[in-house]
C-alpha cells in the first residue's frame, strides 16, 4: 500500500494569537483521530481475539490471508491500521509528543460484538472485549512511536455500554485507566489522574514540551446532546463536576501566568449533519448544536475568559479537516478549535493525520502538514 501523502501546510499564526511575534519553530506533535479499530473482519478472527493477550493480537491477525485496506463506507480493518502506524512512525520520528482525540473503537462495536459471540450486547464477553480492544489501539499507538508520549481522549464509540453512552465511574474508565496513564506518562499526569479519569474520562497532564504548561483532556462526550448514560445513572452530576474540575484547572494556570492546551473530541459550535437533516420551517429552528445549551454556554463562556490561558483546542468527531473559532462580544478571534481529519473512511473521507510545528517556549503551535492516504480503491 502506498504511503500516506503530503496535502498542505496552512498557518496558524494568524489565528491563534493575533498581534505576537512569530518565532522559530522549535517543536513537533502528531494529531490522529476516529480510528475507529474493526476487529470483526472476518467474525472468526474477533472470536480467537477473545481469548488471547492483547501483545499478541498483531501476530494473531497475520494468520489471516491479506486483505484489502478499509474502503469507504468501512471502519478502519487491521490492514488500514498498520499501514496508518506504519507511516505514523516515519512521519512523526522526530515528534515530541502525540495527541489521540478520541473514538479508539468501531462504529456498532457492541452490536458487532453481540452477533460475533453469540451474546447479548450488554454481556460481561461484549464489556470486556470493548475494553480489550481499545488498550490494544492505543498499545499499538505507543509500539508505533515508542518514548513518545501520547496524550489520549475519548471519543463518543470510546464505551463498553454503547455510542455516546460512557458510564462515569464505571468499568471501561476503572480498565482503561492504567493504559492511558502510561501512555501519557505516569510522572507527568497530575496528581488527581485516577480520580479525574475514572469519573468521567478527563485529566490533566504536564505538557511533554512546554515548561510550565498543561494539556487538559475534556471528555466532553458527557456533554453531547446525544449522550445517554444507559449503564448508570442520567450522568448529569458527572457532566457538571467535569465542567467544575476544568474551572479549576484554568484558574490555576492562570494564577501561573502558565499556558494550556485543550484536547477533546466533540468540535464547538453547530453539528452541520444534523442541522442539514433537520429539515425544521426556519433556519433558527433546524440549527443543531454539539453540546446540550446549558453545558455549551457555560463551557464556551469559561474558554473566552481564559483565551489568554489557551493557545489552542485540538478535536475530531466529524472526521474532516476543519477550525471552529470562538469569538469574543466584539467579534474578534479569541481562540481556535483545531479539527483533525480520520484514519477511518466510514464517511467517505480519505484516512489522515496531521503533523505540527511549534514554538516551545510560548506553547503557540505555529504551522501543520496534512497527510493522507488516497489510494484506497487499489
Amino acid at each position: 500500500m502506498r504511503s500516506f501523502a503530503k496535502v498542505l501546510i496552512a498557518c496558524l499564526g494568524l489565528v491563534l494569537l493575533p498581534g505576537a511575534a512569530a518565532a522559530d519553530p522549535s517543536g513537533s506533535f502528531g494529531v490522529v483521530t476516529d480510528i475507529h479499530f474493526d476487529p470483526f473482519q472476518p467474525a472468526q478472527l474477533a472470536r480467537d481475539l477473545r481469548t488471547i493477550d492483547i501483545s499478541q493480537w498483531t501476530a494473531h491477525f497475520s494468520k489471516f490471508p491479506a486483505e484489502r485496506a478499509s474502503q469507504w463506507g468501512n471502519d478502519t480493518n487491521f490492514v488500514l491500521f498498520q499501514s496508518a502506524l506504519d507511516d505514523m512512525s516515519e512521519r512523526m520520528a522526530d515528534a515530541d509528543f502525540i495527541v489521540f482525540s478520541g473514538d479508539l473503537l468501531s462504529h456498532d462495536f457492541q452490536t458487532d460484538a453481540a452477533s460475533a459471540f453469540g451474546v447479548a450486547s450488554d454481556s460481561a464477553d461484549q464489556r470486556r472485549f470493548a475494553d480489550r480492544t481499545a488498550m490494544f489501539v492505543i498499545r499499538s499507538l505507543t509500539s508505533a512511536l515508542p518514548d513518545k508520549p501520547l496524550i489520549v481522549a475519548l471519543g463518543n464509540t470510546d464505551s463498553e455500554c454503547g455510542d455516546y453512552e460512557i458510564e462515569p465511574g464505571g468499568e471501561f474508565l476503572a480498565h482503561t485507566a492504567e493504559i492511558v496513564r502510561n501512555a501519557a506518562g505516569g510522572d507527568r499526569v497530575a496528581a488527581d489522574f485516577e480520580e479525574s479519569y475514572r469519573a468521567g474520562g478527563y485529566y490533566a497532564v504536564n505538557h511533554p514540551a512546554v515548561e510550565d504548561g498543561v494539556i487538559i483532556v475534556v471528555n466532553d462526550i458527557l456533554w453531547s446532546r446525544k449522550y445517554a448514560n444507559r449503564c448508570g445513572g442520567d450522568g448529569t452530576d458527572a457532566a457538571w463536576r467535569q465542567l467544575r474540575w476544568l474551572r479549576a484547572k484554568l484558574a490555576e494556570q492562570a494564577a501561573k501566568e502558565a499556558i494550556v492546551w485543550i484536547v477533546h473530541h466533540i468540535p464547538w459550535g453547530i453539528d452541520a449533519y444534523s442541522t442539514l437533516q433537520a429539515r425544521a420551517q426556519s433556519c433558527p429552528d433546524g440549527v443543531v448544536p454539539f453540546l446540550r445549551d446549558d453545558i455549551a454556554g457555560a463551557f464556551l463562556d469559561l474558554l473566552r475568559s481564559h483565551a489568554g490561558t489557551i493557545r489552542i483546542s485540538l478535536s475530531g468527531h466529524i472526521h474532516s479537516d476543519d477550525f471552529r473559532l470562538l469569538l469574543d462580544e466584539g467579534g474578534r478571534a479569541v481562540a481556535v478549535d483545531k479539527i483533525v481529519p480520520a484514519i477511518s473512511p466510514v464517511f467517505g473521507q480519505n484516512p489522515g493525520f496531521q503533523l505540527f510545528s511549534s514554538d516551545v517556549e510560548t506553547g503557540k503551535p505555529l504551522d501543520y502538514t496534512t497527510y493522507y492516504l488516497s489510494n484506497l480503491e487499489t
